[in-house]
C-alpha cells in the first residue's frame, strides 16, 4: 500500500495498492508538501517526507523495502523530483512565491515576461513594472496567440485573457503554463494557462498586501536638449496600485473549507505629447498644455472558494467571483502604427465592464483506488457599457484633422462595442466530464466537454446615438474634406456551441512512456432572427436567422513519447505529435454583422460650410 498524506488534501491521505511490478499511480493531488509511506506486511514501513509537488507534474518516487516488522520505519527526507519522466507535455509553472514578487499587474497575458520563447502580437501588451492594465494574448515557439486558452477547475474561461475579466491573482495557488506537447484534453495547440485556486484548510491563515507608485517617487529624465526638441512632459505613471487580502481556514475541520480573496488594482499613465481639448464642444480642436492626457484602468474582484468533502469518497468544490473593471479611456494607447492617427482622450469611451460574475462548481468521486469520476460546470457572465467620458455630450461629433493628425470629440471607431458607445452582453457556459482508471502502467482517462457561447441581447439596441448624431467628418486644418454617416443603430447576435470528446493513455513500458491520444471536436453556429430599429440615415431592417454558420468536425489525434535515458529518473528525452483546431466561438455569415457600417461622402466647405444644418 502507498499512500500520499499532505494538509493541502481535505481528506489528509490518498492511497491506492501497487500492481504486480511493484508499479503504482496516484492521481488528481492538490499541489503541497507530501509525506509518500510504503507499507507491506513483513516489511519495514518506508516513509519518504519534504516532497513539494506541483500541478501536472509526474514525480517519481521510488522505494527500497527491506524485511523486518512494521514497528521499523525507515524515514528518508528529500528534495521533489525535478524532471517528469513520463509527461511529454511541456510546461512553467508559476508558485505563489513568483506570483507575489514579479513586477506586473498579474494579468494573464502578463505571464508572457517569464516564460522563455514567448511573443506577444503587439508590442504594446507588453507590460513594464505595472504600468498598465490592459491584458494581452501570447504564444510560445510560433503558437498562434489567438489560440492560447485559459482553465480554471479544467473549464476554459477564455474571455478572460482578452482584459474584459482579470482574474484575482490573491485567489492563486499556482498557476501552471503549458507551452507544448498538449494532451487530447486541450482543444486548441496554443498556450494552456491552467489556473489552481488557493483553498482553505484546518487552521485560519490569510495575507494583506499593498503596492503604490506615483510621481512623488519617480525620477524624470527631461533635459533641455528634449524640451528644446519640443517634449514638454516626461512618459510618466500617474499612479499604479495593488491592494488586497485573503482569508482561509475550516468551517468544519476535515470537512469544509471556506478561502475568499479581495482585490483592487490600476494603473494610470500620462501620454506624452497628447492633451485634452480645450476646445471641447465645438468642431476643433486646441491642445490644453496644462491637462495632459492620461488613461486610467482599474479592476475589482471579490471571490469565494468553499470546499466540502462529502463523504470519503466524494468532494464537491464551488466557488464565485465578483468584479467591477474598467479602461477609461479604452484604446487610448497602443492603437496603430508610429504614423496612425493620435487619439485625443474625448475620442474614445469608457469600457465599464460591470457586473461580472463568475460561479463554478465541480465534483469528483473516487469510487476505489484505481477509478476516478470528476465533473464540473461553469457560467462566464459579461457586461460591457461603452460610456461618454462626463465632457462628451450626445451632439459632440467625431472629427479627423488629417493636418494635424489627430481625432477628437467624441469616439466612432466602428459601429460594434469597441468603437462606440453600446453594451456588450456575453454569456458562455462550460461543461465537462471525465472518468480516469489508474494502474501501475497504465493512466487512462476519457471524457468530454461542452461549450455555449451567446452573443448580444435581443430588442437592447435602439440607441440612435451609438455614434454621436450617427456621423463623422474629416477635416484638413479645419476644413471638411469629407463625412461619414453611420448605419446606427447596430448590433448582432450570435450563438456557438462546441463539443470536445476525448480518450487517451499514458502508457509506461520499462524506461518508456507513451502518450496515447485521440480527441473529437464539433463547433456549430447560428444567427438568431433579428430586428434594428430605423436610425437617423438607415430604415428599420430585419434579418433572417441562419443555421450551421459553420458546423465542423474534426479527428484529431495527440502522440508522444518520454524516455529516461539514463533510468535514474534525471534526464528524459521527450517528442510529440498533434493536431489541433483554433480557438473560435464566432459564427460567420452573420447578415447583420455584413451589412455596410457607413457610407464616405466627399464635403466640399465652400457647398456646405461648417455650419450648415
Amino acid at each position: 500500500t502507498v499512500e500520499a498524506a499532505s494538509p493541502a488534501l481535505i481528506e489528509k491521505v490518498r492511497s491506492v495498492v501497487t500492481d504486480e511490478r511493484g508499479l503504482y499511480r496516484i492521481v488528481d493531488l492538490r499541489p503541497g508538501t507530501y509525506t509518500v509511506t510504503f507499507t507491506l506486511r513483513g516489511f519495514s514501513i518506508f516513509k519518504r517526507e519534504g516532497i513539494e509537488l506541483r500541478t501536472s507534474f509526474t514525480a517519481t518516487i521510488n522505494a527500497e523495502m527491506k524485511v523486518g516488522s512494521v514497528e521499523d520505519t525507515v524515514t528518508v527526507l528529500e528534495q521533489a523530483p525535478v524532471v517528469d519522466i513520463q509527461n511529454v507535455r511541456q510546461q512553467t509553472t508559476i508558485a505563489r512565491e513568483t506570483l507575489d514578487a514579479i513586477p506586473t499587474t498579474k494579468r494573464i497575458g502578463q505571464y508572457a515576461s517569464i516564460i522563455p520563447g514567448a511573443t506577444y502580437p503587439n508590442a504594446t501588451f507588453q507590460d513594464v513594472g505595472g504600468n498598465q492594465g490592459e491584458g494581452g494574448q501570447f504564444g510560445v515557439h510560433g503558437q498562434r496567440p489567438q489560440d492560447l486558452s485559459t482553465n480554471v477547475e479544467g473549464l476554459n474561461q477564455n474571455q478572460q485573457a482578452l482584459g474584459v475579466v482579470s482574474f484575482n491573482s490573491q485567489a492563486f495557488q499556482e498557476v501552471v503554463v503549458e507551452t507544448g506537447g498538449t494532451s487530447a484534453e486541450a482543444m486548441t495547440g496554443g498556450v494552456q494557462v491552467n489556473i489552481v485556486s488557493k483553498d482553505g484548510g484546518n487552521r485560519f491563515s490569510g495575507s494583506l498586501s499593498a503596492a503604490y507608485t506615483g510621481p512623488s517617487l519617480q525620477m524624470g529624465n527631461l533635459t533641455d536638449a528634449l524640451r528644446a526638441r519640443g517634449l514638454k512632459n516626461d512618459i510618466s505613471i500617474r499612479r499604479s496600485y495593488d491592494y488586497g487580502g485573503a482569508l482561509g481556514g475550516p468551517i468544519k475541520k476535515d470537512k469544509l473549507w471556506f478561502f475568499m480573496a479581495h482585490r483592487w488594482w490600476g494603473a494610470s499613465r500620462y501620454i506624452q505629447g497628447s492633451y485634452f481639448n480645450k476646445a471641447q464642444g465645438t468642431l476643433f480642436y486646441e491642445p490644453d498644455l496644462s491637462r495632459v492626457s492620461h488613461n486610467n484602468e482599474y479592476f475589482e474582484d471579490h471571490s469565494l472558494r468553499l470546499t466540502w468533502q462529502v463523504s470519503p469518497k466524494h468532494k464537491i468544490v464551488g466557488s464565485f467571483s465578483h468584479q467591477n473593471n474598467c479602461s477609461c479611456p479604452f484604446g487610448l494607447t497602443g492603437v496603430g502604427g508610429i504614423n496612425a492617427v493620435k487619439p485625443a482622450p474625448e475620442s474614445r469611451a469608457w469600457h465599464v465592464y460591470n457586473p461580472q460574475f463568475l460561479p463554478l462548481v465541480s465534483w469528483t468521486y473516487t469510487a476505489t483506488n484505481k477509478l476516478v469520476f470528476e465533473a464540473g460546470q461553469s457560467a462566464l457572465v459579461l457586461n460591457e457599457d461603452s460610456r461618454r467620458q462626463p465632457y462628451v455630450g450626445p451632439n459632440d461629433i467625431r472629427v479627423t484633422d488629417l493636418a494635424m493628425n489627430i481625432v477628437y470629440g467624441s469616439d466612432a471607431n466602428n459601429n460594434v462595442w469597441s468603437g462606440s458607445y453600446t453594451r456588450r452582453f456575453v454569456t458562455k457556459y462550460n461543461s465537462r466530464f471525465s472518468a480516469s482508471y489508474v494502474t501501475g502502467s497504465h493512466n487512462f482517462k476519457t471524457g468530454l466537454t461542452y461549450q455555449r457561447y451567446y452573443l448580444g441581447r435581443p430588442g437592447r439596441y435602439t440607441d440612435l446615438n451609438q455614434i454621436n448624431q450617427a456621423r463623422s467628418y474629416t477635416f484638413r486644418n479645419r476644413v471638411p474634406v469629407s463625412v461619414t454617416i453611420w448605419a446606427t443603430p447596430f448590433e448582432f447576435l450570435e450563438q456557438t456551441t462546441s463539443l470536445g470528446l476525448f480518450a487517451q493513455d499514458q502508457w509506461t513500458l520499462g524506461r518508456a512512456t507513451l502518450n496515447l491520444g485521440l480527441r473529437y471536436d464539433g463547433l456549430n453556429g447560428a444567427v438568431p432572427a433579428q430586428t434594428l430599429p430605423a436610425g437617423i440615415f438607415v430604415p428599420a431592417r430585419d434579418f433572417p436567422a441562419v443555421k450551421d454558420t459553420p458546423n465542423w468536425k474534426n479527428i484529431n489525434p495527440r502522440l508522444g513519447m518520454s524516455y529516461d535515458l539514463f533510468g535514474k529518473g534525471k534526464t528524459a528525452l521527450k517528442v510529440g505529435l498533434g493536431r489541433y483546431v483554433p480557438y473560435t466561438v464566432t459564427a460567420s455569415n452573420n447578415p447583420a454583422a455584413n451589412q455596410a457600417a457607413s457610407a464616405t461622402r466627399t464635403w466640399d466647405d465652400f457647398t456646405y460650410p461648417v455650419d450648415d444644418p
